[in-house]
């Protein structure tokens, strides 16, 4: 290095070293610095879904950050020092004053006090406790509630109303709307946030009111809700007495919120006292004269005294008939101390519920009586209550009773029911006269009884009852077959000893209307049994997910019996048993499998030295269509779909296998002995075997005549009604070329054929003839083809003359098809002659390629 370069990097680092030291000065030498006071925004109180105190501001004596840094932390476990893990924020480059922090973190915090302490120092360490200012805030997740709803008369003018709303605390008010549904309006609102709402009213309403509000309290609580409003007929404020009939609410309105109130009864004999309070934001204090003796009280709150003179309205209600038939008109008549009184009547039934239709309001005339008419009501037991709508004084009569007209009758369809044990019955219940009636099937000596009450929906005379006879324990085994009609039954309504099936025997049938029978009949349940077991084959991809699906396909031709399938094709084993359909009703195809019957498929030519195959038969590789009132189920699984394992059982957990052609199956459907539908296994067998999908043509090379109408023909292993595609394609040096494809369908016999029109085709033309499955695996089929000359024509040429439609039927190979869109072979499509057209790859050719290959070596060896 030479005297200069060495001269030049001393003086360089001399400046280095005295720009570290001049920094060093100006961070140090200011004055310590103090947080004067902070803040959280405008409100202290916070949820605990609050995440991050947002606007945190720092007061500091001086601007600029005189110590280092700015520190704020929540105190969270009280103790009065920063402890690690407490959530802070600090703020070390600050130069505004005050100092602003968007995000300190208090979530997770449970309910309580909190302190928020500033510090300004040059860090924040754990176990600081002198700090410079501090803000307490609070976590509130305490959610406001509505205390009251009261309207009452304001006193000031008897037209007018009003209704205060108090909550337990204060609130801000988001919404608020009162309403009684129709035709009541509000003139004037007082919506204040502490709490109390007050809405001024045009008039009294006796009808029941509503509050509809959301509010929430300072911490952001909030809450929604909707609120019956009490009414108060009765106004008592400062000095004035009224009068109240016992029974009615009386509100006594103070001049401020929370006022205690005195009450205390004047006759000396009458020792009731009681001390109470308007309540939190409330005004108004209600005293409930239901329970409390003719008297008069005497309230004292304000530092006043009024009262109430407590006296009876005398209101009575009396049934001119407590015994009536539901045909009888349900009459009586009302009574009151007082005229021109408005009630309302309305008949309870025996549950206390309104019934609907029944009700009326009426106005007592001068001498305070009135007369009802409720019309006619179903049987059972009623009472009627009068309310006089402005006292709220309620009265209820005797109880009515109401039974069935005699006309009113019921009756069994048949007199004799007869079903196997573990099936649904039907019975068929009529009625005229009315539209419930009570049915009663066993008896104590059977071990078994039920109580239904049935209700015709539809007004037709009739309910079908479905009993199922598997699970016959609960209510849930009754239903009925019209959705409009009606079953009612608990549990409480049945007697059995039994837990599930019913036994085989006799069982009584009971219909009444009223209480008194009408008709008896007889349920008379069989001994089930398992009958047989065929085996069906149908189409890859076929559609059997319902019992029309099933009937359809076999009336089509779709579905046929056989002892070979296909490999891909469906298996349907049809089952006939009775006693399933109540099991199958009542649970899924997988519950019931091991627990009442058992589905097993096992291989029966395994070959030398290999477990048989057994196929994994459960919900998810088949579908189980039940017909239970034909006593027939079907279990139908694609072969492509069903894997099998080489166990005494399938297990899925096992190696699985593929079915292969030639396998050959026994399948076997077991009710069990340990289900609850037979006291010894039984069994029924069936088996098939497994063969190879095959399309095949009748001749190696067809001859066709150059005419419409020549037929081409094959036969196939695969399901009947599988769909095929025929295609006749020109070949060699055939000029015009030609291509005509036509669909057909495999018959039930296994064979297929289809007609193509070669009049416009040359003598000698040659083509190849392909078959293909359009769903499932089978290899296509081809052989060649040649035109030969036309058969000589007449004069008269009837095939010129014959439309498309005629030649059409006139060909029965086209009409023996297996689905309703097959029963005529779809006419052969010509379509345009194929052309052959060359192409090159696009792009440099060989040669160019060559001669960059060269040129790249060239360029290569240059630069070494």
């Amino acid at each position: 290095m030479t005297r200069n370069k060495q001269i030049r990097a001393v003086l360089l680092s001399a400046l280095m070293v005295l720009s570290v030291f001049a920094g060093s000065i100006a961070f140090t030498g200011t004055a310590a610095a103090t947080a004067q006071s902070v803040s959280v925004g405008s409100s202290t109180s916070f949820t605990s879904d609050t995440t991050n105190l947002t606007s945190v501001t720092v007061q500091d004596d001086a601007t600029g950050s005189g110590d280092g840094a700015m520190h704020v932390f929540v105190d969270e476990n009280g103790n009065g020092a920063f402890d690690s893990g407490e959530a802070n924020v600090s703020n070390s480059s600050y130069s505004a004053n005050p100092v602003n922090f968007a995000n300190l973190s208090i979530a997770g915090l449970s309910e309580g006090d909190y302190t928020v302490h500033a510090f300004e120092n040059a860090s924040l360490n754990d176990g600081d406790n002198s700090f410079d200012s501090s803000v307490t805030i609070s976590i509130d997740d305490t959610k406001p509630s509505l205390l009251s709803a009261i309207h009452y008369q304001n006193g000031s003018a008897k037209a007018d109303g009003e209704v205060e709303v108090a909550f337990d605390e204060n609130v801000k008010i988001n919404s608020i709307n009162l309403t009684d549904g129709e035709d009541f309006s509000v003139t004037s609102e007082d919506i204040n946030d502490n709490g109390r709402v007050v809405f001024q009213l045009s008039d009294v309403y006796t009808q029941d009111l509503e509050v509809e509000y959301t509010v929430e309290d300072d911490a952001g609580n909030e809450v929604s809700g909707t609120e019956d409003v009490t009414f108060a007929p009765v106004y008592v404020s400062g000095t004035n007495n009224n009068t109240a009939y016992k029974g009615s609410t009386v509100a006594v309105v103070s001049n401020s919120t929370n006022e205690d109130v005195a009450v205390d009864a004047v006759d000396e004999d009458n020792d009731y006292v009681f001390d109470g309070s308007t309540g939190t934001n409330s005004k108004v204090f209600l005293f409930d004269t239901s329970d409390r003796e003719l008297d008069s009280y005497e309230f004292e709150f304000d530092s006043q005294t009024s009262s109430v003179d407590v006296r009876d309205l005398g209101l009575e209600v009396s049934v001119d008939d407590l015994n009536i038939t539901d045909e009888d008109a349900l009459e009586g008549s009302i009574t009151a101390h007082a005229d021109g009184r408005t009630v309302d009547v309305v008949a309870l039934d025996d549950d206390g519920d309104e019934v609907d239709g029944a009700s009326q309001t009426l106005t007592l005339d001068g001498q305070g009586e009135a007369d009802f008419d409720l019309g006619s009501l179903d049987a059972g037991d009623y009472t009627v209550e009068v309310t006089d709508t402005f006292s709220g004084v309620t009265v209820e009569s005797d109880t009515v009773s109401v039974s069935k007209a005699k006309d009113s009758t019921s009756n069994f369809g048949t007199s004799v029911v007869t079903e196997q044990v573990g099936d649904i019955a039907e019975i068929t219940v009529t009625m005229e006269g009315t539209d419930e009636v009570d049915v009663m099937i066993g008896g104590d000596n059977l071990g078994y009884t039920a109580n239904a009450t049935v209700e015709d929906g539809n007004d037709d005379g009739e309910v079908i009852l479905l009993f199922n006879t598997y699970d016959a324990d609960d209510a849930d085994s009754f239903s009925v077959d019209d959705s409009d009609d009606s079953v009612t039954i608990e549990d409480a309504n049945i007697t059995t000893g039994v837990t599930t099936t019913l036994d085989a025997g006799d069982y009584d049938l009971e219909v009444s209307t009223g209480g008194d029978a009408d008709n008896v009949g007889t349920l008379v349940l069989e001994e089930r049994s398992t009958t047989s077991q065929k085996i069906w084959t149908a189409p890859t991809g076929a559609d059997l997910t319902e019992t029309e699906d099933v009937y359809d396909a076999i009336d089509n031709g779709n579905l046929t019996e056989s002892d070979a399938v296909a490999n891909g094709d469906f298996v349907v084993q049809q089952v006939s048993a009775t006693g399933l359909e109540g099991a199958f009703d009542e649970s899924d195809f997988d519950a019931l499998t091991g627990s009442q019957f058992n589905v097993t498929v096992e291989q029966t030519n395994p070959g030398p030295n290999r477990n048989a195959k057994v196929l994994g038969i459960n919900s998810s590789s088949a579908t189980v269509i039940a017909d239970g009132d034909n006593d027939t189920y079907f279990i139908a699984y694609d072969l492509d779909d069903v894997s099998s394992s080489r166990t005494d059982y399938y297990d899925s957990n096992a190696d699985q296998f593929a079915v292969e052609d030639d396998d050959a199956f026994n399948a076997t459907f077991t009710v069990l002995e340990d289900g609850d539908l037979a006291e010894d296994d039984e069994s029924v067998s069936a088996e098939y075997e497994v063969v190879e999908p095959t399309l095949d043509l009748d001749q190696d090379e067809f001859g066709v005549a150059a005419a419409a109408d020549q037929t081409v023909s094959g036969t196939a292993s695969v399901a009947p009604g599988t769909a095929l595609t025929i295609r006749v394609k020109s070949d060699g040096d055939t000029q015009p070329r030609f291509l005509k494809t036509s669909t057909a369908y495999v018959q039930a016999d296994g064979t297929f054929s289809s007609t193509f029109d070669f009049s416009e085709q040359n003598e000698n033309d040659t083509f190849e003839v392909t078959v293909s499955v359009d769903s499932g695996s089978a290899e296509d089929a081809s052989a060649d083809g040649v035109v030969g000359a036309a058969a000589e024509q007449t004069t008269s040429t009837p095939a010129e003359t014959t439309d498309a439609t005629e030649t059409a039927t006139a060909t029965p190979t086209a009409t023996a098809t297996a689905t309703p869109t097959a029963t005529a072979t779809e006419a052969a499509t010509e379509e345009p002659a194929e052309e052959t057209t060359e192409s090159s790859t696009p792009g440099f050719g060989i040669a160019v390629a060559l001669v960059a290959l060269v040129a790249a070596a060239l360029l290569a060896v240059r630069r070494d």
